[in-house]
């Protein structure tokens, strides 16, 4: 309840849920993962099930392929980010919920070829992934206007959406003093049909905030049991964002590239 701009959210959530789970050794090569989870949440009349599975197969000593599906779910309630207050156009941004708000759905598909090569001096390896998501009734924001106190977006359920890329990650350990991590993300993120962010902008298909590449590095020293020394590094690559005019630089509103 924040009364300065008559902005409030009364909500009571409460989510159940239960699960069953097999873990199944087929051969020695080959491992099974399956199960089910059930949720009752009170924003939705009917119960969810969620299964998963993932095979697992065990060429040799320093090679595994694996394979995974699963579901999920997001029930129609407000979110953390929802709830953030942003400067915009000379006032704030809210966010309320659609009165026809309903679940949004997701199903993903994964595969993936890790490898690891160890000797007495050191460790080496490294693991390829692809994966492939695809919403149903996805979450978006949709540009109401404007009011007395700034910019108002409504969220609402989009058409499908399909979250899609791969996964490149390095690692090695050389005599458990120096160890070194990266990994590498290529994606794809779009809605099926274009979505409107702001008014009298031309809408887009690609999602808002989030990185087409993005990775990581991380060097970690241990010259002693008692001393450790760690060198991070992430990039995230290039996002589209929403602009509204106002300033020197943007006298209109926008959609830029960050």
């Amino acid at each position: 309840d924040i009364a300065a701009y008559r902005y409030r959210i009364r909500q009571h959530t409460r989510d159940w849920g239960t699960f069953v789970q097999s873990d199944w050794d087929v051969t020695k090569k080959i491992n099974l993962l399956s199960g089910v989870r059930m949720d009752q949440h009170n924003l939705l009349n009917h119960l969810v099930f969620s299964p998963r599975f993932a095979l697992l197969y065990k060429h040799n000593g320093s090679t595994q392929l694996r394979i995974g599906y699963g579901t999920g779910f997001r029930a129609p309630q407000a979110f953390d980010t929802d709830l953030h207050i942003a400067f915009a156009g000379g006032g704030v941004s809210r966010v309320q919920l659609s009165p026809r708000l309903r679940q949004e759905r997701s199903a993903s598909w994964s595969a993936s070829v890790n490898y690891d090569h160890a000797t007495e001096r050191y460790i080496a390896g490294f693991t390829i992934e692809g994966f492939y998501t695809q919403l149903q009734r996805a979450f978006v924001l949709e540009h109401l206007g404007t009011d007395a106190f700034g910019e108002v977006f409504e969220k609402r359920n989009g058409t499908s959406a399909t979250v899609q890329g791969a996964i490149i990650e390095l690692r090695g350990n050389y005599r458990r003093k120096i160890q070194i991590e990266t990994g590498w993300t290529f994606q794809t993120s779009v809605f099926a049909q274009p979505v409107t962010y702001i008014q009298d902008v031309a809408a887009v298909r690609q999602f808002l905030r989030t990185p087409n590449s993005y990775g990581f590095a991380n060097l970690t020293w241990t010259p002693a049991p008692q001393w450790t020394a760690n060198l991070n590094f992430v990039y995230t690559g290039p996002m589209q964002l929403v602009h509204f005019g106002g300033s020197e630089r943007f006298l209109s509103d926008q959609m830029v590239t960050v």
